[in-house]
């Protein structure tokens, strides 16, 4: 009985296992789109709505942080800081649209390789510059107002996705 017993669960555990594998295998995802096919099917923002969107995080920042008079003062460049990185990926946003409907050729790697190492200096150059109105800032800041602006600041330099912006790990 005891061996009989052992058969029929070995049975059912196979029996259950296949419909399992194959459900699984079926339902793998088929992702045949390019990734310029994925993005043109992607809702596109309006210059308008991404405005309102910078606007309601800076509105937020500002009522999370609970920033007084004197903080408020060092906010503004940082801000100003902020909105200039903002318009600059508009700027080459808009850049590359414009190229993707002319159908540009591909530039050669060596190009790519130049371009790539000017965009990096020139974020670094950027980086720098929100830095050192950052610093003062940050300094103003109370412990859980740091607390705070590390969750709130973390993809507001435009890292990452957007969609994370005000996100803790």
């Amino acid at each position: 009985m005891k061996m009989r017993t052992r058969y029929v669960a070995a049975a059912l555990l196979a029996a259950a296992a296949i419909p399992s594998i194959v459900l699984a295998q079926s339902a793998a995802p088929q992702d045949t789109q390019t990734r310029s096919e994925r993005q043109a099917q992607r809702p596109q923002l309006s210059p308008q709505a991404r405005a309102r969107l910078q606007e309601g995080r800076f509105a937020m920042i500002k009522e999370t942080l609970k920033l007084n008079d004197a903080q408020r003062k060092l906010w503004e460049p940082v801000e100003a800081q902020l909105r200039a990185a903002t318009a600059e990926r508009q700027k080459l946003r808009e850049e590359r649209q414009e190229a993707r409907k002319q159908n540009s050729a591909r530039p050669s790697l060596p190009e790519r390789l130049d371009r790539a190492s000017e965009r990096m200096a020139k974020r670094a150059a950027q980086m720098k510059a929100f830095a050192e109105v950052f610093k003062p800032f940050y300094d103003s800041l109370d412990e859980e107002q740091k607390a705070v602006a590390g969750i709130v600041l973390r993809q507001a330099r435009g890292h990452g996705h957007g969609h994370r912006w005000a996100m803790q790990r």
